[in-house]
C-alpha cells in the first residue's frame, strides 16, 4: 500500500512540475504593464505630427477615434502642429463622409496595385500626403485620449530612429468578446517587453493599432512600400523588423479599442489572420514561455481541481492588464482556451497551406 501511495505522489509531482513552470511563466511574462508616458513639464517639445488612419468601411468606428483626436488638436497645436489624415480605402459605406464631418483630411487612394495588401497601401498613400516630420499610424477602431498625438510625438522625440507602438486596452461589450482574453494576453506576453526583464529586451515586433516613427526612419526603410512590408497583413511586425528597434507600450486603459464588434465570426477571422504569424515574432524564450503558460491553463484542469482555481485566479489578475475581462470570464476560462486553440490551429493550417482569409470583403493571404 505505501508503494501505491508513493507512486501516486510521484505521478502527481510529475504533473505539477510542468504546470508550475507554465503558471509562473505567466506572471513572469506579464510582470508589469508599460503605459505610454504622460506629458509632463519635462517632456520634449515635438515637431509636427501627422496621424494617418487607414479606413475601410469604418463609418461606425471612426467617431470613437476622430472625436477625441479632433477635440485635442487645438490644444495640442500649442506644443506642435497636428494633422489627421483618413485614407478611405475604397469603402462602400459612409467612411469618407464621417471623416470629413469631423474635420479630418480625407484621401482617396488609387486602385490597389498588384503585390500590395490594402492596409499597407493605404498607410503608404497617407504617409506620402503627410506634411509633418513625425508619422503615427492609427487603426480606425482605436479609442484614444485627447492627448494621444502629443504623447506619441514626445515618445518619438525621446526614441529617435525607433518604432514607438502601443497595444491598446481591449474594451469588451458583448459576452462573446470576453473570449478574446487568451489572445490579448498572449499578444502582450509573446513580445517579452512586459516581462520581469523587459528593460533588457530589444523587441522585434510592434502593435498595429498605434505605430509611429520619424519620417527619416520611415524613408530609410522604404516605409510600407518595402517588399517585405507591403505584402504582409502583419505589417506592424514587418515594419519593426525593418527598423530594427522598437519601444512598446500598453494602453493601460486610457488608450483602448474594441476589437471585432461584428461578432464571433469577425473574432475568428481577425485572429486567424495574424495569430500564427505573430507567434513567430517574439524572442524565442518569450515564445517558449508563452507556450508553457498556455499549456498550463489547458492542462491544469485535468490534473487537479485546485489547479483550475489557481489558473482562474491568475487570469482574474492578468486579464485586466490587457482589457476589460471579468471575473466571470476567469472562472469560465476553459471556454476562452478552447476558442484560442481552435483559432490557433486554423491560423497555423492556413499559414502552412497558404490559404487566404476573408477580411473587409477582401481575400487576405495568411502568412
Amino acid at each position: 500500500m505505501p508503494s501505491v501511495d508513493l507512486a501516486e505522489q510521484f505521478r502527481l509531482g510529475w504533473d505539477l512540475a510542468p504546470y508550475g513552470i507554465g503558471w509562473l511563466a505567466g506572471w513572469f511574462l506579464l510582470w508589469r504593464p508599460r503605459p505610454l508616458p504622460l506629458i509632463t513639464a519635462g517632456s520634449p517639445t515635438p515637431p509636427g505630427v501627422s496621424i494617418i488612419v487607414p479606413a475601410r468601411n469604418e463609418e461606425h468606428a471612426l467617431p470613437h477615434l476622430l472625436g477625441p483626436l479632433m477635440a485635442g488638436v487645438a490644444s495640442l497645436d500649442a506644443r506642435g502642429p497636428v494633422e489627421v489624415i483618413v485614407v478611405d480605402d475604397h469603402s462602400t459605406d459612409a467612411t469618407a463622409q464621417v471623416a470629413a464631418d469631423f474635420g479630418a483630411r480625407v484621401i482617396h487612394p488609387p486602385a490597389l496595385p498588384e503585390g500590395w495588401l490594402g492596409k499597407p497601401h493605404a498607410c503608404w498613400i497617407g504617409a506620402q500626403a503627410a506634411t509633418h516630420e513625425l508619422l503615427v499610424f492609427c487603426d480606425a477602431d482605436l479609442h484614444p485620449p485627447v492627448d494621444l498625438a502629443d504623447r506619441m510625438a514626445a515618445a518619438l522625440v525621446s526614441y529617435p530612429g525607433q518604432v514607438v507602438s502601443v497595444q491598446p486596452w481591449h474594451t469588451t461589450v458583448r459576452p462573446d468578446e470576453q473570449l478574446s482574453v487568451i489572445f490579448n494576453l498572449v499578444a502582450l506576453m509573446g513580445v517579452g517587453r512586459f516581462s520581469a526583464i523587459g528593460n533588457r529586451v530589444a523587441p522585434r515586433a510592434a502593435f498595429g493599432p498605434v505605430l509611429g516613427m520619424d519620417r527619416a526612419t520611415y524613408q530609410r526603410i522604404g516605409g510600407h512600400a518595402h517588399p517585405a512590408v507591403r505584402t504582409q497583413h502583419t505589417e506592424d511586425i514587418a515594419i519593426a523588423r525593418q527598423v530594427g528597434a522598437a519601444q512598446l507600450f500598453t494602453g493601460a486603459p486610457d488608450i483602448s479599442f474594441r476589437m471585432y464588434p461584428g461578432g464571433t465570426r469577425d473574432l475568428v477571422r481577425g485572429w486567424t489572420r495574424s495569430l500564427a504569424t505573430g507567434a513567430r515574432s517574439g524572442p524565442w524564450w518569450a515564445v517558449v514561455l508563452t507556450i508553457a503558460w498556455v499549456a498550463s491553463v489547458v492542462g491544469g484542469v485535468f490534473v487537479s481541481p485546485w489547479l483550475y482555481v489557481t489558473s482562474a485566479v491568475q487570469l482574474a489578475v492578468l486579464g485586466p492588464r490587457a482589457g476589460r475581462f471579468t471575473v466571470w470570464m476567469a472562472a469560465l476560462y476553459p471556454l476562452a482556451v478552447l476558442v484560442f486553440l481552435v483559432v490557433f490551429a486554423r491560423s497555423a493550417i492556413k499559414v502552412i497551406l497558404r490559404q487566404p482569409v476573408q477580411w473587409k470583403s477582401r481575400q487576405v493571404p495568411a502568412r
